[in-house]
Parts: C-alpha cells; sequence; structure tokens
C-alpha cells in the first residue's frame, strides 16, 4: 500500500514506521533554498536530485470545492480552498505537491482529513495541469501490491476513513 493514514499524538516523526529501502524521506522544508534570495525561490539541490525517484511524504490533503479527477493537492498544512471564491488566487503553499492516485483516474478523490503518509515517483519541474494550475512538483502513488494487507493508523487502529481507501 502505497499511503497511511495517521493519528499523531506525539511528534509524528518518532511514530513513522521505518523507512523502506529504496525510498527516500522529503519534508516540505526541503522544497526550497532558505533564506529566499533576491531572486526569489530556489529549488533545493535534494528536491532537484529526487526527480524520477521514489519518495516518501507525510503532508495534509488540500480540500476542495472541486476536485479534479485522480488527483489531489498535499500541502504542508491543512489547507480549505474555496474555489468560487478564489478562482483568480493561488492560496496553497508554495511547497504544494500535485499527488496523481492510479487507482482513481477517472473519478474525484474523496477529501481524507489529518496527516497522510504517501510514498511514490516524484517529478519535478513546471507543468501545466487539467486543472489550469501549474504544478512544480508532483508524486505519482505507487499502485497497490497484489495481496497487501491493510494497514492501520499509527495508535493502532484500522484507519477506516484513511488514505488507504484512495488505492482500494
Amino acid at each position: 500500500m502505497a499511503c497511511a493514514a495517521l493519528s499523531l499524538q506525539a511528534a509524528p516523526s518518532a511514530l513513522l514506521p521505518p523507512l523502506p529501502t529504496g525510498i527516500t524521506e522529503l519534508k516540505f522544508n526541503e522544497f526550497f533554498v532558505n533564506p529566499v534570495g533576491s531572486r526569489g525561490l530556489e529549488l533545493t539541490a535534494k528536491l532537484r536530485g529526487l526527480d524520477g525517484r521514489k519518495v516518501r511524504i507525510l503532508g495534509y490533503m488540500a480540500h476542495r470545492e472541486t476536485q479534479p479527477p485522480g488527483v489531489f493537492l498535499l500541502a504542508p498544512l491543512p489547507v480549505d480552498v474555496h474555489d468560487h471564491d478564489n478562482a483568480l488566487a493561488e492560496d496553497f503553499p508554495a511547497s504544494v505537491v500535485q499527488v496523481s492516485v492510479p487507482t482513481m483516474r477517472d473519478q474525484p478523490v474523496p477529501y481524507t482529513p489529518g496527516l497522510m503518509l504517501l510514498t511514490g515517483t516524484l517529478s519535478v519541474g513546471n507543468r501545466p495541469e487539467p486543472d489550469g494550475r501549474i504544478s512544480l512538483v508532483r508524486l505519482e502513488l505507487d499502485p497497490p501490491s497484489p495481496g497487501a494487507k491493510q494497514k492501520t493508523r499509527l495508535d493502532g487502529k484500522r484507519a477506516v476513513k484513511g488514505a488507504e481507501r484512495l488505492m482500494k
């Protein structure tokens, strides 16, 4: 399974499952060079170097009124955007990830509140998306492995409403 819903009472990093072999941990604060220079945001060498590689990232699904089919946005903090109010504005943080869900290509991905731990192949660089946005960072979720057992939340309870429903 490519993702798991998390219920966190302690520090998120202390509760994360071990990083699988061949997958690199990516954090939102590793997207851009700090401090921001006179030319604006600049991608870090780490982010550029992970283009085309498998990564794991922890974030929140952006809640949007109209969700394009097969994709959602992952942000470093909870985001709630009302498209009818903000059609001409970009209210997402600069470090947002366009996530593609291979098992839901033709249907909207249902909103899942709370932290999500996602694993997939990273793609970096400006690309126009069908919904009119220009994405900078994209993640293609890994498809579920045949016979994969259902994941549980980090607090040990079954993740009934969690991100795993995205991959069924």
